[in-house]
């Protein structure tokens, strides 16, 4: 598993947000539709992706805030969280010969990393094949498949911004993340304002390993 592959992941993920100013319910990270993500589910998904590629960033000399992961996989389980409740609505699953073969070399591709956190890292590496593969199906029912694979996604996507506006998607401000016209990213009306450039930098949209590495051993992934 790549470095750039890693990165670019959790930052395209990073990209997804929706905003939202009701009180969440206590212990939630995000409410997406009538689906509740937990604070710990967040924290674990992270705690296993850091685990899973913290050898290739310490070969590498890198080092990456905690505080981007959460956010970046707060997005993406939101993201699959909303996907997957799409695909219920209509009755569709994510099975397209282009999603199984992307999962297939994925499977392949992360047999180095430990089998305690492989799921975590499919889960949150997964996520961009998954929501197309999802679009792709709903658009192939939604144009009573007739089109090609690209039509069908594009169809899907349309109906995807639609569900994303008809439903509340709604994260804690701490993390940072909103979802908006489809796409995740920072909210910069975060409650907790960074105070400081080490706090800036750990609410970046890229990681800066230099004050990455001034950050505690307990918030920051890499060497």
């Amino acid at each position: 598993m790549s470095k750039s592959r890693t990165l670019g992941a959790v930052a395209v993920l990073a990209t997804l947000t929706l905003t939202g100013c009701g009180a969440l319910q206590p212990g939630a990270a995000v409410e997406v539709g009538d689906e509740t993500i937990s604070v710990s589910r967040i924290d674990q998904v992270a705690a296993d992706f850091c685990s899973a590629i913290e050898p290739q960033l310490e070969a590498e000399a890198e080092t990456i805030p905690h505080g981007f992961f959460r956010s970046g996989i707060a997005g993406t389980l939101a993201l699959r969280s909303a996907s997957e409740q799409l695909a219920d609505e209509f009755g569709v699953e994510a099975d397209s010969d282009q999603y199984l073969q992307a999962m297939a070399e994925l499977r392949q591709g992360i047999q180095a990393v430990p089998e305690d956190y492989r799921e975590s890292v499919i889960e949150v590496e997964s996520a961009p094949q998954y929501v197309e593969a999802v679009q792709a199906a709903v658009g192939e029912v939604l144009l009573d498949g007739e089109g090609e694979y690209a039509d069908f996604v594009a169809a899907g996507a349309e109906e995807f911004e639609t569900w994303l506006a008809e439903n509340d998607v709604e994260f804690d401000p701490t993390l940072n993340t909103t979802i908006k016209d489809g796409v995740i990213g920072p909210e910069d009306g975060a409650l907790s304002f960074a105070v400081s450039e080490l706090a800036v930098n750990g609410q970046a949209e890229e990681p800066n390993a230099v004050t990455a590495r001034l950050l505690p051993a307990t918030q920051r992934c890499g060497r």
